[in-house]
């Protein structure tokens, strides 16, 4: 093995010093998740104030801010590591550790990337390799990770602190996507697409509410800041909001291919100011509605440049209105903040805390 790689170092010659040199001249840490963009890209366009800017585009653990360090470097450089991209990113979740959770279920695994540690990790499951399909993430306060994995119909729980996973006991499920921890009653709310159903359990997995007879198929599914639950209803062209024991508060969106209409709906959530996001697969744009259902806004079009889609589903925003979209067929999450009146800046340095989704 030793003189194969030896074999491989010399037949690069010079380009293998040069690389060697540049590894070990390498300067300054790489930018942070949050740091001020190099491209100003806002929504709505001026003259109007601007709201929503583009921050980065993540499509690696190096798109993150996580380098590798240089002994690291040059082993992958002779030996040819293969590196870990996201083939189809789904759920999405920044957590109150600043690690940065994606779920892939194009290639069945849950990408870590510890923005503190600089550290890039793959979840697989457990057990060689226990994930199918991961769709959704949650975190409770008890540092676990909730993934759910709707071809096995099971949901997976992290010990986040030891790396341990085990199977989540929940009441039979035959489908589960979208997961939410509701930190006001400690429940989490699982969708369960196939039964047209959302079932919300406490920590042991014990089941304490259940409803949504009158849903088609839905997906994802959030929780704002005073406990109130958000799901997407896809074939019926909307999202609907519940109280956290299930009553029918609202329903948001009409079917249509223009803007304002909901073609697609994949994605949902809810700023600091109970602004609702909503990704729309089909239309290949975040469209934002007041809390009444208003259309405000939306950012994106169809295309893989800085604020384009191809296809976008997850959503996740953080305590301080990061917006982090997975942009599932250009394999990437993209990051945008909401700009309030009183902080019209995102310019950011440093990474933030955010709560559990």
């Amino acid at each position: 093995m030793l003189r194969r790689l030896l074999r491989r170092w010399q037949g690069r010659g010079v380009v293998a010093a040069v690389m060697l040199c540049t590894l070990m001249a390498c300067a300054g840490p790489v930018a942070n998740l949050k740091s001020k963009p190099e491209t100003d890209l806002y929504w709505p366009k001026k003259p109007l104030q601007p709201r929503i800017q583009w921050i980065r585009t993540v499509e690696d653990p190096a798109g993150a801010g996580i380098s590798k360090p240089f002994w690291k470097k040059a082993l992958d450089f002779i030996a040819g590591a293969d590196q870990r991209h996201m083939l189809r990113p789904y759920g999405v979740l920044l957590d109150q550790s600043d690690r940065l959770f994606i779920a892939d279920p194009g290639a069945g695994v849950v990408h870590l990337m510890d923005l503190k540690e600089q550290r890039y990790s793959v979840l697989d499951g457990g057990g060689g390799g226990r994930l199918r399909t991961p769709i959704g993430l949650t975190e409770d306060l008890q540092n676990r990770l909730y993934i759910t994995d709707s071809t096995s119909g099971e949901v997976i729980r992290y010990e986040l602190a030891s790396g341990v996973a085990s199977l989540f006991p929940v009441p039979q499920l035959t489908r589960p996507t979208g997961i939410a921890f509701n930190a006001v009653n400690k429940l989490i709310y699982i969708v369960d697409t196939s039964a047209n159903e959302v079932v919300a359990v406490d920590q042991s997995g014990a089941e304490k509410v259940r409803f949504g007879s009158s849903f088609n198929h839905p997906t994802d599914i959030c929780v704002d800041k005073i406990g109130r639950v958000y799901v997407t209803d896809p074939l019926n062209y909307r999202i609907k909001i519940f109280t956290p024991e299930g009553q029918l508060l609202n329903e948001i969106g009409t079917p249509g291919v223009e803007l304002g209409r909901l073609n697609k709906p994949k994605g949902v959530a809810v700023d600091s100011e109970g602004h609702i996001y909503i990704s729309d697969a089909l239309l290949d744009a975040v469209q934002v509605f007041d809390a009444g259902g208003q259309f405000l806004l939306s950012f994106g079009s169809i295309g893989t440049g800085n604020g384009e889609f191809w296809m976008p589903s997850g959503l996740y925003i953080d305590q301080q209105d990061y917006l982090l979209v997975a942009d599932s067929y250009n394999r990437r999450i993209q990051i945008f903040r909401y700009l309030s009146k009183t902080q019209p800046d995102a310019g950011g340095t440093g990474a933030v805390s955010s709560g559990p989704r």
